[in-house]
């Protein structure tokens, strides 16, 4: 499996680019570093669960099983073809009596993405909960994990939240590019399929960003499989 820390970089810097190209906003270099923005989210009552965390130590933490490794992989892997799927054909079911409408394309939108968060999470939860059945060293990582999962919660939703509002900006403005084209005599273009194109793009980067946990988690699995005698 890749480094986690390269893939993690490589799957939000997909995200980014997919964000700049629709117009949003550049991230400010004038940003603290990554750890001093972390430590932003972390109270003091957070900060002493994750304390707890790092010295947890299970009672009947069991071994390290291969075999349940390979299982929640291969979950993985099936959960992610499954959702690329929908989001392909996301779209398809869309209808309108005349020229598309942003509020139903939108909310189709984000239906999707609300299930792609959510067995994102439950892939997630499911990877943890069986680590902690896997010896003192996953069992503690699993711990940590759930600190910084609930933790970073609140403000993963609203950075997600955000996508939506950069889609509503690039469906105002393909149609009224191409509102402008009909009115200078040019052929009408077909605006609406580029739209979900970019909106198929958006949610597949963000697929990977939001399956990146898991897939560390599994990383630390199948490091701990390989290490064992």
């Amino acid at each position: 499996m890749p480094n986690q820390s390269q893939a993690h970089t490589a799957q939000s810097s997909k995200l980014l680019a997919q964000l700049a190209r629709l117009g949003a906003p550049a991230t400010s270099d004038t940003l603290p570093c990554f750890a001093e923005r972390l430590s932003r989210l972390f109270g003091l009552g957070d900060t002493m669960t994750l304390d707890a965390a790092t010295s947890y130590r299970a009672r009947q933490p069991g071994s390290v099983q291969s075999a349940m490794v390979d299982k929640l992989t291969d979950e993985l892997a099936t959960t992610r073809r499954a959702l690329i799927r929908r989001i392909q054909g996301w779209a398809d079911e869309l209808e309108f009596d005349d020229e598309p409408e942003l509020e139903p394309a939108l909310n189709a939108w984000l239906a999707l993405q609300r299930k792609v968060a959510a067995n994102s999470r439950q892939l997630r939860d499911k990877v943890r909960k069986s680590m902690k059945d896997q010896g003192q060293n996953l069992a503690r990582l699993a711990e940590l994990d759930a600190v910084f999962d609930h933790t970073m919660a609140s403000y993963t939703s609203q950075v997600f939240s955000n996508l939506s509002q950069v889609l509503e900006q690039r469906f105002q403005q393909l149609q009224t590019s191409s509102e402008q084209h009909q009115t200078q005599g040019q052929a009408p273009d077909n605006w609406f399929h580029r739209y979900c194109e970019d909106a198929q793009a958006l949610l597949l980067a963000e697929l990977d960003v939001r399956l990146e946990p898991a897939l560390g988690l599994l990383e630390a699995c199948h490091n701990e499989v390989n290490n064992t005698p």
